[in-house]
């Protein structure tokens, strides 16, 4: 009996050290404390990449919403899971936009301010450590900026006058005060050109009230009755362009021999292809460029980067190359 007592009394002590052994193997993990990432610490990548622009008010941002479309169909994104794509009226409804989407959580931030008021707002994404990339106007702060160069269609344009009417000749240079920097740098590119290369070259200051095809052909019905001779008319904006052209056929003035325009709009461009009677060109400051943000902020998620500010140079678009610039989808 004693014996049976020492027996089972050891085989008890047997299970227990082995049972101890087992729970201090330095490889046995329970279950229950396998680590589970909280939803904070999901990598930036696997959120969207948020557009926030202002509603197509004209053609110009129109454009840049159909080509932010096109830009996230090349990169292979979807709508909601790659990319959101937000609109707004005004400063107040984009910086809601801006918070829904720092609450909803993004990867990246391509932003088209209203105007500076939308700042405050702005801060935000960069405070939280989100990648903004700022189009066309800028905010104090951003991880990297892209926009196309206003003066640099000054300049381009007056090179190509210039040099077309042999630095001779009378220009009318429009001036839209309404647009403040747009038309400032614009036209101060274009007057420094001609003031230093081109000093024969008489240049006639016209004021528009706008860039619309109407504010277009006011300017130059008034124009044309006060200047009896020109040979070209510098306009900043291609809409207005249309109306300028309008009103020379209007009055069956001949004298003019080139019309510019800025941006990239196709009526201008297919203008630029059928017209006969007067040379018309223009320098891009293509709403495409939102392209070229959208591009920025997926390599900045991507892990890559990016030059801070990309400024992209305008091209001169005369009959000679229009064709590769045309596109019938396109609302600008």
């Amino acid at each position: 009996m004693k014996e049976l007592l020492h027996t089972i009394l050891a085989a008890i002590v047997a299970v227990t050290m082995l049972t101890a052994c087992s729970s201090s193997a330095p490889n046995a993990a329970p279950a229950a404390e396998t680590p589970v990432a909280p939803a904070a610490e999901t990598p930036a990548a696997s959120q969207p990449i948020a557009i926030i622009i202002p509603s197509a008010d004209h053609g110009w941002m129109a454009g840049v919403a159909y080509f932010a479309q096109q830009k996230v169909k090349e990169l292979g994104l979807s709508e909601g899971t790659g990319y959101k794509l937000l609109t707004s009226a005004n400063v107040n409804e984009q910086a809601n936009q801006i918070d829904e989407v720092l609450g909803t959580g993004v990867s990246a931030v391509v932003l088209l301010p209203h105007n500076d008021e939308v700042t405050v707002a702005a801060n935000k994404i960069t405070d939280q450590g989100i990648p903004l990339i700022v189009f066309d106007r800028k905010v104090p702060n951003y991880n990297a900026y892209v926009a196309g160069d206003n003066k640099g269609i000054g300049t381009e344009t007056a090179k190509y006058l210039g040099e077309k009417l042999n630095g001779e000749g009378t220009i009318a240079v429009m001036n839209t005060p309404s647009v403040g920097s747009v038309s400032t740098e614009r036209v101060d590119g274009f007057k420094e050109v001609m003031t230093a290369q081109y000093p024969n070259i008489k240049l006639i200051d016209v004021t528009s009230a706008g860039f619309t095809q109407e504010d277009g052909l006011k300017m130059a019905t008034d124009m044309l009755v006060a200047n009896e001779q020109l040979d070209a008319v510098f306009s900043i904006d291609d809409e207005p362009s249309l109306g300028i052209l309008q009103a020379i056929h209007d009055a069956g003035r001949t004298d003019i021999k080139y019309i510019t325009g800025g941006g990239g709009a196709q009526p201008w461009f297919t203008k630029i292809q059928s017209e006969t009677g007067i040379s018309l060109l223009t320098a891009t400051y293509s709403p495409a460029m939102i392209g070229d943000a959208v591009q920025v902020a997926n390599d900045i998620v991507s892990g890559k980067n990016p030059e801070s500010e990309t400024i992209i140079t305008p091209t001169i678009v005369t009959k000679d190359n229009v064709g590769s610039f045309l596109d019938a989808g396109s609302p600008y």
